[in-house]
Order: structure tokens, then sequence, then C-alpha cells
């Protein structure tokens, strides 16, 4: 038993830092490449969104790294949303990519907009950055959610804990119920788990493991207030935490 441990072991570490290195540099090149060439033909974001989908998929298939789904087959393709979730890691945004059945956005940091390769698929891809030391720019960041979600009939994902949580789940702040109420859209409340296995703070490799997703019932919004704001961030942050320790998914 003890050597089938130590044999599992060597091969992770073999997959972690001889077989991931080479194929997430070539997955991040045909990123790069193909969100560069796509952007003069689209500025809509589609086909970026599509890019990022399957590099997604590429990336965490090509290190390990599978996924279990559970709840959104109850969501439609063609739905329009406001994702709330938890954060974990850096990795929660590729997997969410990756499993979720309809085009979003998402919130980010505007730090994340500097990235070399990552942040100029953002910006073209019409991502939101999010300004949080700058009051007037954390209003502007908002109403171009709303105008996403309201005009551009484009989905959006936010983590409403408005940082990376160390496993216990954090408070959620106010925006994502604000956000909802404004667009008048139905809110899906998702559970990440093993995100932060795969990928730890101040880690650069991803590692082989399993992440799984669990998608709650959307929430309606569209009969409530500004006044209703924080039922709604109470209601949304309590619902997540149910998901969160309800039964992972198997498939």
């Amino acid at each position: 038993m003890n050597r089938s441990i130590f044999e599992k072991d060597g091969m992770r570490w073999l997959r972690t830092y001889l077989v991931t290195p080479p194929l997430s540099a070539a997955c991040f090149l045909l990123f790069w490449a193909s969100s560069w060439i796509a952007h003069p033909f689209d500025r809509s974001g589609r086909t970026h969104h599509a890019i990022a989908r399957f590099w997604s998929w590429l990336l965490l298939r090509s290190a390990g790294v599978r996924i279990r789904t559970s709840g959104l087959d109850r969501l439609s393709a063609r739905g329009l949303y406001l994702y709330v979730s938890n954060h974990l890691s850096f990795a929660d945004t590729p997997v969410m990519a990756a499993c979720l059945p309809t085009e979003f956005r998402f919130m980010a940091r505007s730090g994340l907009m500097k990235w070399p390769i990552i942040g100029g698929h953002l910006r073209r891809g019409g991502h939101i950055p999010v300004h949080r030391e700058d009051a007037r720019g954390a209003a502007r960041s908002m109403a171009e959610a709303v105008r996403m979600l309201r005009e551009a009939g484009r989905s959006v994902l936010i983590f409403p804990e408005g940082t990376r949580g160390s496993g216990q789940l954090q408070a959620f702040k106010g925006g994502a119920a604000h956000l909802a109420i404004q667009a008048g859209v139905p809110v899906v409340p998702l559970a990440l788990t093993g995100t932060a296995d795969v990928l730890p703070r101040r880690a650069f490799l991803l590692r082989p493991g399993i992440v799984h997703v669990r998608a709650g019932e959307p929430v309606p919004t569209a009969h409530l207030t500004a006044r209703d704001r924080p039922a709604l961030t109470r209601e949304l942050e309590k619902r997540v935490a149910q998901l969160l320790t309800g039964p992972l998914p198997s498939a």
C-alpha cells in the first residue's frame, strides 16, 4: 500500500513539474495567438469567449485536472444570468469558463488586466475591471456590468467575497445583489471546491486533481428593488454556503 502511495505521488510530481510546464506554455502560446488573430474580426467578444472556453478545457485537461459538476443541467444555454461563486484560487475562472453553459464576462480586479497574455485577452474579450480603491471606478464597473446584462445580452460572473478566501466562505459584499437588482436577471449561486488544491496560493503550476462545481436554483430578481439588496445579499451567501456543504457531484 505504501509503495502504491509512493508511486502515485511520484507520478503526480512528474506530471506537475515535467509534463505540465511545456504543455501549459504551448496552451498559453496558442491562447495568445488566437486572441490576437480573432480581435480584428470580432469586437463583440464572442469569439474570445469560445477561445477562452477551449483554452481552459485544454489547459486543465493537460494538467490532469478533472471537473465534476451538478445542477448546471437546470440552466439554459441561451439563458441570461448573473453567476455568483465563492473564490478560492486563480484556477476558479478557467474552471468556470470550461463548464458554464452560457457565454459570460467576469468582473476581475483591475490588476489582472495588466498581466502578460491574460490581461490582453481580458481587455479584448470585454471582461470588466474592478477598481477596488477607486469609488468612481467601481461605480463605472458596476454600470458596465449592468449594460453587459441588459443591452449586450451577456451573462456576468462575480465573486461576491471580493477576494480569494482561505477555505471558509467570507461575508458577501453587496455589489452582486445591487447588480442583479439593477439588471433584473436571475442569480445562479455556484459553489467551487478543489481549485485551491490544484492551484494553491503563490503556485504557478496546476496540479492534477478533481474540482467540483455545484449550481443551485436560479434566484429571480425582477420583482426586487434597491431596498431588498441586504436581504438578497444574505440569501445568496446562504445558498452558496448550503451548496458547499451538499453532496459532491459524481460526474
